[in-house]
C-alpha cells in the first residue's frame, strides 16, 4: 500500500522538469500541478566542487527538536537546509523540500555499466551533484515507516536506462557536506514513526550536468504491522476437506 502515487516536480516546462545549474543554484519558473519551486540563476556551467555546507543547528536527542523551520523526528538525524531550495513536492500525506547542496566529482567508478560497452555510467572524476530531501508528515496521523523511509528519484530527460541514475556510493561526500543517505540515527530500529508535522532528511547524489533538465519524484511506502497481515490472511483460509 502506498500513501500516494509518485509525485513529480513541475515547472513551466511542458515535460515537468527542473533545471540544475552550476555551484548549487537552479533556474526554474513558477510551478503547477502539485509542486512549488524556488528560482535563482547562474551563468557558470563549470563542475568544480562547491564549498562544503553545514547542517542547520539542531539537537539530535529527543522528539520535537527544532532544526530551522523543521521539527525533527526523535529517530532522525539533524536536518540540513543548506544549499539552494529547488522546490517542494506535495503528496497526499507528505511534502518534500528539495535542496541542491553542492557539486563535486565522483570518487570512484559507479557499479552501473553500459550494457554493450560495459563502461561505467559514472566514471571516477566525473561531476556529481548532492541533493537533500526534507520530508514532512502533512497529515494529522502518525506514519509508520521502514528502513527505506522514502524513495527519491531524479532522472534527466534523456536518461535511457532502467532504474535510477548512476551515483557515487562513497559515504565521504555525504559527511563532507553534512548529509546522510540513511536519515536515521545509529541503533534506531524500525518502525520509524513520523508524527504529524515532524520531518526527516535523506540525501542522494547523481551525475551532474549544469543547465540540464531533470525530473524529480518521491515515493513513500508505509510499514504494515506483520501481526495485522497474518490476521488478515488467516481469516481468508479455509480448512482442507477430508
Amino acid at each position: 500500500m502506498r500513501l500516494n502515487n509518485v509525485v513529480k516536480i513541475t515547472s513551466l516546462a511542458a515535460a515537468g522538469m527542473l533545471t540544475l545549474s552550476a555551484c548549487g543554484t537552479t533556474t526554474a519558473g513558477s510551478t503547477t500541478g502539485g509542486a512549488e519551486s524556488s528560482s535563482s540563476s547562474s551563468s557558470s556551467s563549470s563542475a568544480s566542487a562547491s564549498t562544503p555546507a553545514s547542517p542547520s543547528a539542531a539537537s539530535s536527542e529527543g522528539a520535537g527538536t527544532s532544526s530551522g523551520a523543521y521539527t525533527v523526528a526523535a529517530w532522525a538525524l539533524p536536518i540540513s537546509d543548506a544549499g539552494d531550495k529547488l522546490g517542494t513536492l506535495k503528496g497526499d500525506s507528505f511534502s518534500v523540500d528539495i535542496y541542491q547542496v553542492a557539486t563535486d566529482v565522483a570518487s570512484k567508478d559507479s557499479i552501473l555499466v553500459e550494457s554493450k560497452s560495459r563502461e561505467s555510467l559514472l566514471k571516477k572524476g566525473a561531476p556529481i551533484v548532492y541533493v537533500n530531501y526534507v520530508v514532512t508528515n502533512t497529515t494529522a496521523a502518525d506514519i509508520s515507516l521502514g528502513h527505506s523511509l522514502i524513495t527519491p528519484s531524479a532522472k534527466y530527460a534523456d536518461w535511457k536506462y532502467l532504474g535510477g541514475m548512476a551515483s557515487d556510493s562513497s559515504s565521504d561526500g555525504y559527511k563532507k557536506y553534512g548529509l546522510s543517505s540513511t536519515g536515521t540515527k545509529l541503533k534506531e530500529e524500525a518502525p520509524f514513526v513520523l508524527k504529524p508535522g515532524e520531518s526527516f532528511n535523506i540525501a542522494e547524489n547523481f551525475a551532474y550536468t549544469a543547465g540540464k533538465e531533470a525530473e524529480i519524484s518521491a515515493t513513500m511506502t508505509p510499514r504494515l504491522r506483520m501481526e495485522s497481515w497474518i490476521t488478515t490472511r488467516s481469516k481468508q483460509r479455509k480448512p482442507l476437506s477430508r
